[in-house]
């Protein structure tokens, strides 16, 4: 299973960069700890901003979500908005029980917010829908505090509790199939904004244009930085060395009709495949949903 976008439009340095639905070589340093909680500590019991009334977050509910529990996470959602230094113009919160014995965390809970302009997005899993809760105000700190220095890449290796992602339905490989096929704009942007706009989203893949190159291309979290670059054929360093200690993948790109990339996700159980499109050429990603099928994100062609 892994987080890619969903088509939205967002702003980067002054600039709006369009989203796809779903390293350098310099000794610099992640974001640390005491970065991250001196923001994170002033989300938590900073200044009240009141722009954003409690009752201004907007929580959807799906399968058994007791209401105190659902006020709760609304509580825990709308006291960090009021102390966010910057503005949140929106809240938005799904909750939802997955009904399965087999599911170690069946409390899932994603949150959108619009800080000054900026979407925010995170998604977690726990035991308990408070629980989920208390996650998402913590994560939704952090990734504030991400937009506050953008200079300052997430920490890598991610904290055990950072993790608590939701899992994948376990579902044998004879039924698994493409449920979704998505085609949009990709941004064309530098990886460094790359990696931001996928931090900030809760990604783990992000599919853009780079803008080195022009060429369709990944970032996505793994390596010993926790971010790593796949483009369709070049594997030169990006062209102006920025902040985020991106690492290169020395594997080529195959090409693959979406078939034989289905094909190659069940051989592997990776969560996903970037590959050039056999009809295309474009660079299309296939990943693993949540439902234990497969989702087919592709660039728009006009």
């Amino acid at each position: 299973m892994v987080n890619v976008a969903v088509p939205r439009t967002v702003r980067l340095s002054g600039s709006l960069v369009t989203l796809c639905s779903f390293h350098r070589w310099l000794d610099i340093p992640t974001m640390t700890a005491s970065s991250t909680n001196r923001h994170v500590s002033t989300l938590l019991g900073g200044a009240v901003n009141r722009r954003l009334p409690p009752g201004d977050v907007v929580v959807h509910t799906v399968g058994e979500v007791m209401d105190g529990a659902r006020d709760y996470v609304r509580r825990q959602v709308a006291a960090l908005a009021r102390r966010c230094p910057e503005r949140v113009s929106s809240a938005r919160v799904k909750l939802a029980v997955v009904a399965r014995l087999s599911v170690r965390r069946p409390a899932l809970a994603q949150a959108n917010l619009e800080v000054d302009g900026h979407l925010i997005r995170v998604q977690v899993a726990a035991a308990f829908v408070e629980e989920a809760g208390r996650l998402l105000r913590t994560r939704l700190g952090e990734q504030i505090a991400r937009l506050a220095v953008p200079s300052l890449p997430r920490a890598w290796p991610e904290r055990t509790e950072r993790r608590a992602r939701p899992e994948p339905l376990a579902r044998p490989a004879a039924e698994r199939g493409i449920a979704r096929r998505k085609c949009c704009p990709l941004a064309r942007c530098t990886p460094d904004q790359a990696a931001l706009a996928m931090d900030l989203m809760d990604y783990d893949v992000h599919l853009f244009i780079d803008a080195d190159t022009g060429q369709d291309s990944v970032l996505y979290r793994t390596g010993p930085t926790g971010y790593r670059l796949a483009r369709l054929s070049c594997m030169a360093p990006p062209v102006t060395p920025g902040p985020t200690p991106i690492t290169l993948t020395v594997h080529p790109v195959p090409r693959l009709t979406a078939e034989l990339a289905v094909r190659r996700l069940l051989d592997t159980e990776l969560p996903f495949q970037f590959f050039r499109d056999a009809d295309t050429g474009r660079g299309n990603v296939l990943y693993q949903r949540y439902d234990g099928h497969y989702g087919l994100i592709a660039p728009a062609i006009p």
